[in-house]
């Protein structure tokens, strides 16, 4: 595969930093909509009003529907964090875009699936896998990550590769930790046939397309450094599992 090829589908251009506050703060603008839509599903009850013009029974989301919009509030906060204090590339406002849609069109299916899976009141099972799921998943990506940017930030360590912390278990655990939570989330609306498929689409992105571009990018940057931290961490996304 050419250079070009692989940069065509890596959504980041690495080689471009900065701060870059307008895109980002266009980033958080866009992302602030999506737990309002979850709450306004929820709690005024226009999901169960779009889902009963299909003829769909529909049931009381209960405690789970009420989760799942702090679930959204709690992941968006963590993503405009992670735009404003973490991320040093640059990202382009039709990136922004794509992100903002997906993740508000994943999120409302997952909530209004609430007004259909059981149960209608309390939790279940599912939720409490879900919420396992997530839990576990946004922290592990959220630690890795700011393990990574101290590093990163210590001028003695310029031109290094990052094998401490987390990354330690598994060389992209912060990609694993973001399959992680978004399952969880989904699967905590009790529809395992979504949080399936999301799960099976987010691995197979990273396993295609993120993680080679990453490996192509840190092996021309790190060389010798990062075929050690290869050999060293033989995990990519889930610590003793993959």
């Amino acid at each position: 595969m050419s250079n070009q090829s692989k940069k065509f589908h890596d959504y980041l251009d690495r080689s471009k930093k900065g701060s870059n506050p307008l895109p980002r703060l266009f980033f958080s603008m866009v992302r602030a909509i999506d737990p309002y839509i979850q709450y306004l599903i929820v709690v005024p009850g226009y999901g169960r009003q779009i889902i009963s013009k299909t003829g769909i029974v529909t049931i009381n989301p209960g405690q789970k529907g009420l989760l799942l919009v702090v679930m959204t509030a709690a992941c968006t906060i963590k993503q405009i964090f992670h735009m404003t204090c973490i991320l040093e590339e640059q990202i382009s406002y039709p990136m922004i875009l794509t992100i903002g849609i997906f993740d508000i069109i994943t999120h409302s299916l997952a909530t209004l699936s609430s007004f259909i899976y059981g149960p209608s009141n309390g939790l279940g099972t599912l939720q409490y896998v879900g919420i396992s799921f997530f839990t576990v998943g946004i922290l592990t990506e959220l630690i890795s990550e700011l393990q990574r940017k101290r590093f990163k930030n210590n001028p003695v360590n310029k031109g290094k590769v990052y094998s401490g912390g987390l990354f330690s278990l598994a060389r992209h655990i912060n990609y694993g930790g973001f399959t992680l939570w978004r399952t969880g989330l989904v699967l905590t609306s009790g529809n395992y046939w979504l949080a399936a498929l999301l799960f099976s689409l987010h691995t197979w992105d990273f396993t295609t397309r993120a993680i080679p571009c990453m490996t192509d990018y840190c092996s021309k940057k790190y060389g010798e450094d990062w075929k050690k931290f290869e050999n060293d961490v033989p995990y990519t996304l889930f610590p003793y599992i993959y």
